[in-house]
């Protein structure tokens, strides 16, 4: 994916207590869902995810598990978890709980 990655938003809170997420964590989500598009293969079971993090493009890869066993200023995690929400925004995996093994780094 190419642009610079953007790191997931810390959840925000109104006046009147209610919890929501960053409209641009929403939208970088939603970009990711839509360059997986529908055309992606659907995992069903366990898997790895490989990620790379750099100024100007994010890759990433999954594959099915067989055996279920710095130019950037955001946190790893918070890339991670970004990428995760969008993938699981496509029909890509169901739910990030799939995720058993993650491979991520910022260069």
């Amino acid at each position: 994916m190419q642009g610079r990655p953007v790191p997931k938003g810390r959840p925000r809170m109104t006046r009147r207590g209610r919890v929501y997420t960053p409209k641009e964590s929403i939208e970088a989500e939603e970009l990711i869902a839509e360059i997986i598009g529908d055309k992606a293969p659907v995992f069903d079971g366990p898997v790895s995810v490989e990620m790379i993090f750099s100024k100007e493009s994010t890759t990433v890869t999954v594959r099915a598990l067989d055996d279920a066993q710095t130019g950037l200023r955001g946190d790893l995690d918070n890339y991670v978890k970004l990428l995760l929400d969008g993938i699981q925004r496509s029909p890509l995996i169901e739910n990030d709980r799939q995720v058993l093994h993650i491979d991520a780094v910022k260069i």
